[in-house]
């Protein structure tokens, strides 16, 4: 039998239509079914279900506080099962009859801290919340100031960068576009024994010793540069992600500061960051740390455009020493914000200490006393 166009289009209409209500009804039923099977099949998709009421985010403490995280739940149409608060040193389950996690941080290091929060239902993790916390020093610095024992001079051409001592040479790293060198010094006599120039698009920043190399960084090129110590002669240079600021060694790692309150530590043959660590007083952060030595165990830093010098543990990053060197400041520096306070350098066979500033004319040994 022949059915003509427009018949035939009628037909398989008809026929879609009941194939169309087929799968439609097919669909439903599936639909129907998924609303009734357990949770734990459909629980994989993350729900946000944790509320934290208290503290907020970015919350000043002091280490060693017991710091109460109050949580509650949000209404949502699925059943938490369990609740986990882990922190770097801990994991514990919260009871759900009270949900109060008691943070106990006398082990945490200064600076930012965080906790994560877990939610389970029945057995997967639906939720993940994190708060993180500020933790200032327990403990206050010892106040010290700056006694000159001996001066000498200085150039006064030298922005002075980075200063190191060793084996009766001092090392002097200057700053300034097509004005930074690095100069070995008879800083008894102020003879210059050797310098070396920069490229004149190169700022120059902090030095270290490391070995029988010099390393020198530079501030906004994200660029240093290693040389040998004896000669000077170029042999490497490096990168890294940050500003590059101050620079000394542990005689293990390099510690860079960036004039942020944040101390960065490098491995010393590739240069790539393997910590850091913040650094805070009893009162809260310090920022601009510049120019740095390590001494004793403690890393010294120039604050910038400060008269003063911070010593603090690199290890938990807590200032342990405040040094007050506004006495020794120039009198036609007092008040300048260009010619500053900057360069430490310390002689451990004969335990001095030497300061001088950006620009001054004298090289100062100094004593930090009470």
């Amino acid at each position: 039998m022949r059915i003509g166009i427009k018949h035939a289009f009628i037909v398989l209409m008809v026929f879609s239509l009941g194939f169309t209500s087929c799968n439609s009804s097919k669909k439903n039923e599936s639909t129907s079914e998924n609303k009734n099977k357990p949770v734990n099949n459909v629980v994989s998709k993350q729900v946000s279900v944790i509320k934290v009421v208290s503290p907020k985010n970015g919350k000043l403490y002091t280490v060693g506080d017991q710091v109460n995280i109050n949580i509650e739940l949000k209404d949502v149409d699925v059943v938490v099962d369990s609740l986990v608060a882990e922190t770097s040193a801990s994991r514990a389950k919260l009871n759900s009859n009270n949900l109060v996690y008691t943070w106990d941080t006398k082990s945490l290091n200064v600076g930012q801290n965080k906790i994560r929060l877990y939610a389970y239902s029945e057995g997967h993790r639906i939720d993940t919340y994190s708060l993180k916390l500020r933790f200032k020093s327990d403990i206050s610095p010892e106040l010290l100031e700056c006694k000159i024992v001996k001066t000498y001079s200085h150039d006064k051409k030298d922005y002075t960068q980075g200063l190191i001592f060793e084996d009766g040479i001092m090392y002097e790293g200057t700053g300034q576009k097509g004005a930074s060198v690095l100069k070995k010094i008879n800083f008894e006599t102020g003879k210059l024994m050797a310098e070396l120039s920069l490229p004149a698009q190169y700022f120059g920043e902090g030095i270290t010793i490391f070995g029988d190399k010099i390393i020198q960084l530079t501030w906004q090129s994200r660029t240093g540069f290693v040389y040998d110590k004896k000669s000077f002669k170029l042999l490497s240079t490096l990168g890294y992600d940050t500003q590059g600021w101050g620079l000394t060694s542990d005689g293990k790692k390099l510690i860079m500061s960036d004039g942020s309150h944040t101390i960065h530590f490098l491995d010393p043959v590739y240069f790539n960051k393997i910590g850091d660590v913040e650094v805070y007083d009893n009162n809260g952060i310090i920022r601009s740390l510049n120019e740095l030595e390590y001494i004793d165990g403690l890393v010294y830093a120039n604050i910038y455009q400060e008269d003063i010098i911070v010593a603090f543990d690199p290890e938990t990053g807590k200032v342990v020493k405040r040094i007050d060197c506004r006495k020794i400041v120039p009198k036609e520096y007092i008040g300048n914000r260009n010619n500053v306070l900057n360069g430490i350098a310390y002689d451990k066979k004969g335990d001095r200490l030497f300061v001088t500033g950006k620009h001054w004319p004298s090289l100062f040994e100094v004593k930090f006393v009470k």
